[in-house]
Order: structure tokens, then C-alpha cells, then sequence
């Protein structure tokens, strides 16, 4: 097993707002291993984007970060800005979601790449322009458009672009947040395609954030669901879609085109007042009493498999005494055809 080349613990992520503190994170722990690929799964506002742009110090100052996040041995929340300045693009690379957002829209394509050249390699002008050139052809756009404007590419080569800044510097890790958003289906698998082949060329590690389970579990190693701001489930990409363990994962397959379309009733919970107990007990379908009153832990099954729920423990825990509750109650078990307590 490979050793993390990034390594979160305990982090929390708040803001303050006029309504009350946002939890955007809480208590998240995850590692991302030399040479991995994890995909980060969850829905729209659950707090993944947040994570990601927490690990380059990219948030707000509204922001309050607790918690550690090593990158090999840095802990980038002490890091002065000035050595995070150094490390974003070239040890770590990002790829921002809306391209054409993000992309300075007065400056040519060319000279934003031929940018980070500059400033990270001390290159001169002429020599940065050559290499956007080259990173423009690496992900299949010719050199002659590094004079074009943003506004002049579709949404598909503007992600293109993002890719190549991404990239440009070959860093340890790359964080790619919702690098397919509004892309039509053929193009999306090739941007991810494109992404990830690149990634595995230069061995380098990827956090793919994204609200797309059938896309992380085609192209990632390993698989994180999150779920309120907090991690639900974890494992091998491939368990984790053939043998969901949490119920919330299983709606999420449920609803996707080659499983019937499913939906999952109400609504995520408010991430400045979340409900006591499971975050997801008032849209999951197998709640009983202890859902609403104990909050469980993630807690590792075998195999590096993770799981916060009451239900699908295996066995009972010996604390759990105290609460005959839940001794009475059966064990969830799930597969691919459905969700039942025997």
C-alpha cells in the first residue's frame, strides 16, 4: 500500500453568516494515497467544493479552518502564504469548475498558462509561450489558438484550458472540482477521460470532486460520500457501487439513468442548524427511533471500508448497552437489487 501524499484530520470548515454559522466541514478525515485517485461524491452544497479549495487556503476570510491537512510533511494550515503562494499550481494543481468564471476573459489563453511558467519556473516570455503551446497540443487544441480569447472557445475546450493550467507545472496532486459541470454527455466522459490519463502518465494523485457516482466509479481508485459536511461512507470504488453500505449511497445509485431514475424525498438538512442524530434520518427510508437521537461515527468496517450508520454496524457495539434500542433492532443489509433488515 502506498503512503498518502495528503492526509486530512478532523477538519472543520465554518462561516459566519447573517443566520448563523454555516458547518460547510465537519470532523472530515481522509487520505489520499501516491498514485490514487479518490472521488468525492455528494450532492449540490454538501460541502465538497469547500473542501477542496480548503486544502490550497483558497476560501474566504470569513472562513475558520480546524483540523489538520498534511501534504507529505506540511501542514498546509500553518503554512505561511507566502510558501502556499510556491505551493498552489506547482505541487498542487486545481482545476476550478465554470471555466469561463475562472479564465481572465482580456487576456489570451496562451498568456494564461504561459503565466504560471513565469511564475513558478522564472521563465522568460517567449520560452512560457512555447510550453502553453505544447500544454495547449497535450490536451488537444492547437498552439495557434493560445492567441484566442475564453469568449472565442466552447464550454468543452474551455475545460480543456483548465486542464492544461491544471496540469501545466506536472504537481504531486491535482484537485479537480466538478471538471465536467455542463457538458453534454459524449464530451464529458472525454474531459474525464483526458484528465485522468494524464494523471496516471505522470503517476501523479487526483481528487475528483463530483456529484456524478457513475463517472467516480468508472475512474477513481477510491470513492468518499459525503453527505451535510461530513464523510458517510469510504472504500474501493468498485464496493462501494456494487455493494453500497449506507443508505444515502444507495439513493444516490438509485437515481442514476441504468437504475430507474429513483428520487430521494425532502431535502438536504441546513448546514447551520443540521438535525441531532443522522444528518440523513429524515429522508432516509430505514430510519427507526435511534437515527433522530444518536449521531453515529465513522467507523471502519474491514477493508478499509467506512461507514457512519446505526444500521449497517456489524454485530452490536458493547456501549450500545445502554441503549436497548438499538439491540433491537436488525441489521441493514443492501445490495444491488434493494435495502432490507434481516
Amino acid at each position: 500500500m502506498s503512503s498518502p501524499i495528503l492526509s486530512i484530520e478532523n477538519l472543520n470548515v465554518s462561516f459566519k453568516t447573517s443566520k448563523g454559522i454555516v458547518k460547510a466541514n465537519e470532523d472530515v478525515s481522509l487520505q489520499i494515497r501516491e498514485g490514487e485517485i479518490l472521488g468525492l461524491i455528494g450532492e449540490t452544497g454538501c460541502g465538497k467544493t469547500t473542501l477542496g479549495k480548503a486544502i490550497l487556503r483558497l476560501l474566504s476570510g470569513k472562513a475558520k479552518l480546524e483540523g489538520k491537512i498534511m501534504y507529505r510533511d506540511k501542514d498546509l494550515l500553518t503554512l505561511p502564504e507566502k510558501e502556499m503562494r510556491l505551493l498552489r499550481g506547482k505541487e498542487i494543481g486545481i482545476i476550478l469548475q465554470n471555466p469561463s468564471a475562472c479564465l481572465n476573459p482580456v487576456l489570451s489563453t496562451g498568456k494564461q498558462i504561459a503565466e504560471i511558467y513565469r511564475y513558478h519556473e522564472i521563465m522568460g516570455k517567449k520560452e512560457a509561450e512555447k510550453k502553453a503551446g505544447e500544454m495547449l497540443e497535450l490536451v488537444g487544441i492547437s498552439s495557434s489558438r493560445g492567441c484566442d480569447y475564453p469568449h472565442q472557445f466552447s464550454g468543452g475546450m474551455l475545460q480543456r484550458v483548465m486542464v492544461a493550467i491544471g496540469l501545466a507545472i506536472r504537481p504531486g496532486l491535482l484537485i479537480a472540482d466538478e471538471p465536467t459541470k455542463g457538458l453534454d454527455p459524449d464530451t464529458k466522459l472525454q474531459i474525464a477521460e483526458l484528465i485522468v490519463g494524464l494523471v496516471r502518465k505522470e503517476n501523479a494523485s487526483m481528487l475528483l470532486i463530483t456529484h456524478d457516482l457513475e463517472l467516480a466509479g468508472r475512474l477513481a481508485d477510491r470513492i468518499s460520500v459525503m453527505y451535510a459536511g461530513e464523510i458517510v461512507e469510504m472504500g474501493m470504488a468498485e464496493e462501494i457501487i456494487s455493494s453500497p453500505k449506507h443508505p444515502y449511497t444507495l439513493d444516490l445509485l438509485r437515481s442514476l439513468p441504468g437504475k430507474g431514475f429513483g428520487t430521494v424525498s425532502g431535502h438536504p438538512p441546513s448546514l447551520v442548524s443540521p438535525p441531532s442524530g443522522c444528518r440523513y434520518h429524515q429522508r432516509c427510508r430505514f430510519r427507526f427511533e435511534a437515527c433522530s437521537l444518536a449521531h453515529p461515527a465513522l467507523r471502519e468496517l474491514e477493508g478499509e471500508r467506512f461507514i457512519r450508520c446505526l444500521l449497517s454496524e456489524k454485530g452490536r457495539r458493547k456501549e450500545t448497552a445502554a441503549q436497548p434500542l438499538l439491540t433491537l433492532q436488525p441489521v441493514l443489509r443492501c445490495s444491488e437489487e434493494g435495502i432490507w433488515r434481516c
